[in-house]
């Protein structure tokens, strides 16, 4: 089935799968797992794409944000937190459909 795929691609599956059953250990109580995709980059390079819910988005974050937050000690506050938060921004897609994240107008220095 895979004999007429080149390594890069074989590459590519073999990191599909291993990132997904990592993500399948560290997020058993996720109820919808995360999409997988394999690719080669134009470089050549063995890639993988992630899609996944924001349930599983939030959980895969703040299971990434543990270490940190035991090394640094919790994020602290701005001095001053702004009166009204700004109405939201239209989302505005990239060319290749995805939503850039919003800027935190809480810590741009004026």
């Amino acid at each position: 089935m895979t004999a007429h795929l080149s390594d890069s691609d074989r590459q590519a599956l073999r990191l599909a799968h291993d990132l997904r059953e990592e993500l399948r250990r560290a997020l058993p109580h996720v109820p919808a797992a995360p999409s997988i995709s394999p690719f080669v980059d134009p470089g050549g390079r063995p890639s993988v794409l992630v899609r996944m819910d924001s349930d599983t988005a939030r959980a895969l974050m703040a299971l990434l944000g543990e270490p940190r937050a035991v090394q640094t000690g919790p994020t602290p506050l701005p001095q001053q937190l702004p009166q009204q938060l700004p109405p939201p921004l239209p989302q505005q897609r990239r060319a290749d459909g995805t939503v850039p994240p919003p800027v935190p107008e809480l810590f741009v220095q004026r």
